[in-house]
Parts: structure tokens; C-alpha cells; sequence
């Protein structure tokens, strides 16, 4: 085709057919300049596809990761839960000085279950990759990349709080130790705290501060954590619809 296309000028040239030629050189960019187009669009097209494969890729790992996830909250929301009710109850005990009702093991489970505190861990492979990768413009769907974008300012806000429980924990578990006796509960003790320093303990303003303290920072965990199970139904949903398209 080429050299049919070369003969062919140097026929029009020989013969001087000026206008011709013109023609002819004309055509032969405008027959450069589709195959380019075609070329580019050929390409185009396969980085789209591979955009594509990319996003589903990406997508269907962030599924995975929200599935793992919110088994994780679930177990933390049922946490925070406990540890809000048990030092709220025993705060109101305390508060209506309803003293008698504080006895044995239910004293106990009152008191060490206030003093445990939640701390999540996030099975978040799926979303830490596309973050990390720099990848999230690959997602066609603004509301998902809003989502995955606004990831990282959440779990820092939820880690913030976290951090408070656990130090809150620690610093309540210390005040008790001064009243609790562990050797107790191989004996025939009815509870741990000891019994001369129980009456002290219970009327003792710190520990009211403490338990108050506790049940609110765990009320506001406990909401943190649904709404981030909320946040992450949502966005599975959303990715389930992009899938389908």
C-alpha cells in the first residue's frame, strides 16, 4: 500500500499535476491523522479497561474489609455497652446510697466491669491500600471516594477517645486496688473488696467521680461505634450498587 501510495505522487509530480498533489498530500495527513486518533482511542480504551479492573479490584477488597470490620464493631459496641451500664447502675446505686444492695459478686461484677475499657481493631487492609496507593481517583462514585477519604479523620477521632478509656482504666483500677483483696477469691469470701474498707470505699466521693466519669466517655464510645457501622452499611451498599452498574 506504501509504495502504491509513493508511485502514485511521483506519477502526479511527473506529470505536474500540481492541484492534484495537494489534494493527494492532504489526504495522506488527514489518513495519518485518523490512524493517530484511532491509535489514541485504541489506547483510550484500554486504560479504561484496566481503570475498570483496577476499581472493581479495589472495591470488591473494601468489601472484604467492611465484612471483617464490622464483626469487630459489633463485639466493641456490645463492650462499651457493658462497661456503661455496670458503672452507670453502680453510680446510681451509689448516688440513691442504696448500699445494701452492693453485695458479693454483684459488687464485684459492678465494679471490674466498669473498669474495663474497648478498643477496636479494624480489619481495614482493603481501604489502607487504596489510600496508600494514591489510587482513590480511580473510583468513579464521588460519594464512596468522600467516604474513603474522610477514613483516616474518623478512626482518629475514634482512637482519641480510646485512649482516653483505656488511660481513664488504668488511673480507676489503681484507686481499687487500695480496697480489693484477689487472694479473697480463692476463699470463702463473698466478694474481693475487702470488708473493712468497703463502707469506705463505697461512700467515698472518688469513686462516684470515677464510675460517672467512665459510664459518659462509654456512652460516647458507644455511639462513635455505631455510627462508624452505620457509616461502613452504607458505604457496602453503595459499592454493592456501583458493582451492579
Amino acid at each position: 500500500m506504501i509504495n502504491f501510495l509513493r508511485k502514485f505522487r511521483q506519477k502526479l509530480l511527473g506529470e505536474k499535476k500540481l492541484s492534484a498533489y495537494l489534494l493527494y498530500g492532504i489526504g495522506e495527513v488527514v489518513l495519518v491523522v485518523i490512524g493517530i486518533l484511532i491509535a489514541l482511542q485504541v489506547n483510550n480504551w484500554n486504560n479504561q479497561k484496566k481503570d475498570r479492573e483496577k476499581e472493581s479490584y479495589y472495591l470488591k477488597s473494601i468489601k472484604t474489609s467492611i465484612a471483617l470490620s464490622q464483626n469487630e464493631l459489633e463485639r466493641v459496641i456490645s463492650d462499651a455497652e457493658l462497661i456503661f451500664s455496670s458503672a452507670d447502675t453502680l453510680f446510681l446505686i451509689l448516688a440513691h446510697q442504696k448500699y445494701d444492695l452492693l453485695q458479693g459478686k454483684f459488687l464485684d461484677s459492678l465494679l471490674f466491669s466498669a473498669a474495663d475499657y474497648s478498643r477496636i481493631s479494624l480489619n481495614d487492609g482493603g481501604i489502607r491500600e487504596i489510600l496508600n496507593t494514591g489510587a482513590l481517583d480511580i473510583i468513579r462514585d464521588e460519594r464512596i471516594r468522600v467516604s474513603l477519604a474522610s477514613w483516616d479523620e474518623h478512626i482518629h477521632k475514634i482512637r482519641k477517645f480510646e485512649e482516653e478509656t483505656e488511660y481513664t482504666s488504668r488511673n480507676y483500677t489503681k484507686f481499687l486496688d487500695t480496697y480489693v483483696d484477689f487472694s479473697l477469691s480463692e476463699s470463702d469470701a463473698p466478694s474481693i473488696v475487702i470488708p473493712a474498707k468497703k463502707e469506705e470505699l463505697l461512700k467515698n466521693p472518688a469513686l462516684r467521680n470515677y464510675l460517672g466519669g467512665i459510664a459518659n466517655i462509654h456512652f460516647i464510645m458507644h455511639r462513635r461505634y455505631k455510627e462508624e457501622k452505620m457509616a461502613l452499611d452504607s458505604l457496602s451498599a453503595l459499592i454493592d450498587q456501583h458493582l451492579k452498574k
